[in-house]
């Protein structure tokens, strides 16, 4: 080959093949996947490690025991104390409860009683005294509060003494048809209560003065009873009730 021949053809411009627009797209489609390949597939770990603070430190547990801070509070110079002066309170001692019932009875005049009576023409026959028994139906005590006298059904009823009618009813619960009357015995007060007698009998009004052995109704059985008998309860003046049996023998005999 001559030495022109080779001349030309290092003067021959050099042709350059074209790229065309969809091989230049699928180009720059290859980089952006594996640019997400690389970043989806970075673990989690490796992108949180780069913090300034470590792991360990972030989530260092927190101490066993934990010491308040104190607290402080200033007070100025210039505040005021107040003097708060201490109360007084009156109390009013409750008066024992046959005072107070005696007292709702208005202005009735309670005269101190000139005798005591039997509270019926024979006392001799009882069937239950004061304190604890047996309980003689369903729903009866075991702890007797009076006295059962039992003369016959129909016997009058009487009041042990004078004194003043606080209660006439016949609607007295368990106690049936009753009677309560308010004395005054050698300048104390007492309270009696004679219940179980029959519907229609009562002879006497709340607030009435009654007279000793004058008739309140008569023997029956109604309210918690268990026959014909007479249920005589008696109240001292503190308003615990006791043994009438024994007090009206022990002035009776």
């Amino acid at each position: 080959m001559s030495s022109t021949t080779r001349a030309r053809r290092r003067l021959r411009p050099s042709r350059r093949r074209a790229v065309s627009p969809r091989q230049t797209l699928s180009a720059l489609a290859l980089s952006f996947s594996g640019g997400l390949l690389f970043v989806t597939s970075v673990p989690a770990l490796a992108v949180t490690a780069t913090a300034k603070q470590p792991v360990e430190d972030v989530y260092h547990p927190a101490p066993d025991e934990i010491v308040a801070a104190p607290q402080k509070v200033e007070v100025a110079d210039d505040i005021e104390h107040a003097v708060i002066a201490p109360v007084s309170y009156d109390v009013e001692v409750a008066p024992p409860p046959v005072a107070a019932q005696v007292a709702g009875l208005g202005t009735v005049a309670l005269g101190e009683s000139r005798s005591v009576v039997w509270p019926v023409a024979d006392p001799s026959r009882t069937s239950s005294g004061f304190g604890p028994r047996s309980a003689p139906c369903a729903g009866c005590s075991t702890y007797h509060d009076g006295v059962d006298f039992t003369p016959g059904n129909g016997t009058p009823v009487m009041s042990i003494a004078d004194g003043v009618v606080q209660l006439a009813t016949e609607n007295g619960g368990g106690l049936g048809v009753n009677v309560e009357v308010v004395h005054n015995i050698g300048g104390q007060i007492y309270t009696t209560s004679y219940a179980h007698m029959q519907y229609g009998s009562l002879a006497v009004v709340a607030g009435q003065t009654v007279t000793a052995g004058q008739q309140l109704g008569v023997v029956g059985t109604t309210g918690q009873s268990t026959g014909p008998h007479l249920h005589l309860e008696m109240w001292a003046p503190d308003g615990v009730r006791f043994d009438g049996m024994a007090w009206l023998h022990d002035r009776l005999g």
